[in-house]
């Protein structure tokens, strides 16, 4: 395992241990210890997996991966709901940034890149998606046919690449070196560029209410779980200034609250999910009323918009 000695938002070396959890969508029996720094309040975890064997923890039981496939007979329903999300993810770009067919915009952590395709559908520009793996898109490259997607680090990027937008969809939490990445990134922006960051946020609800279960976590695939104060310190001490931070994002926070409930109950991830789709179905239902706050108080989501700050 390894240790850090220094927070990885604002390097102080003085912080305590906040909470010990589980490991989440997945059949491991450890636990882990999310240490908070007494500086910023970044909550952390310590020590961390090393990066050589993360990939030990996306296995059968992480549904992320498993995708629409993992419900079964109503595979089509959730299909439908990615493609929405992604509409979604494409709308809040427009929103911050208005592109040409010249602009380029560059996807951190890109996954299956399924936004990437709706971009060049919806706004017909250039894109790039990078990840540690090319485990999103291997078994279907038909399906992404004209994305330039690599399996690179951002220290990897050309100088000259120059995007236009720059997405993180819940990358963040997950970086080990988030001050070395996000300067990396300015390195090779231009003055108006946009970066759009969607992340867990700490403060919310649905962290009050689920304590060590909240699926925010994420153990141990998250090593950073930020608040805005600490999210708004990291980038500016990284060369970027934020426009905004908005309590939501484009997921959906119920999303959050059921796999935290699942969590809860002992769920097996690895399990045919069609035997949970109506449970999740009137969950999400008798959830609206809350859902319809979330832009006066954070669920679980936050969104941070950021350009780079002029040297």
């Amino acid at each position: 395992m390894d240790q850090l000695t220094q927070c990885p938002a604002c390097n102080s070396t003085a912080f305590d241990s906040f909470i010990t959890t589980a490991a989440q969508m997945h059949t491991s029996k450890e636990s882990f210890n999310f240490d908070q720094c007494s500086n910023c309040q970044l909550v952390f975890l310590n020590p961390r997996v090393p990066l050589d064997q993360l990939k030990n923890y996306y296995t059968t039981h992480y549904l992320p991966y498993r995708g629409s496939e993992a419900w079964g007979k109503y595979e089509r329903f959730v299909k439908d709901s990615q493609q929405k999300l992604d509409l979604k993810r494409v709308e809040r770009v427009k929103e911050w940034h208005k592109t040409t067919p010249e602009s380029l915009i560059l996807d951190i952590g890109c996954g299956k890149p399924t936004f990437l395709k709706a971009c060049k559908t919806e706004l017909a520009c250039n894109t790039l998606g990078i990840d540690f793996s090319d485990e999103g898109w291997k078994d279907s490259t038909e399906n992404y046919e004209g994305l330039d997607l690599q399996v690179a680090e951002i220290k990897d990027l050309p100088l000259d690449v120059k995007p236009d937008v720059i997405t993180m969809w819940h990358y963040l939490e997950h970086d080990y070196t988030p001050q070395e990445n996000l300067k990396s990134l300015k390195s090779i922006s231009k003055p108006s560029t946009t970066l759009i960051i969607e992340i867990p946020n700490f403060d919310s609800s649905s962290r009050k209410e689920f304590g060590a279960h909240w699926a925010g976590w994420h153990t141990p695939r998250h090593t950073s779980l930020f608040s805005p104060n600490n999210v708004e310190q990291l980038l500016n001490n990284s060369g970027w200034k934020v426009s905004k931070i908005l309590t939501y994002g484009t997921m959906d926070p119920y999303l959050l609250y059921w796999m935290s409930r699942m969590e809860q109950q002992g769920i097996a991830w690895n399990k045919n999910m069609e035997d949970e789709f109506w449970a999740f179905t009137r969950g999400m239902i008798a959830f609206l009323p809350k859902k319809w706050k979330e832009k006066k108080t954070s669920l679980g989501i936050m969104t941070v918009i950021a350009t780079p700050i002029e040297n």
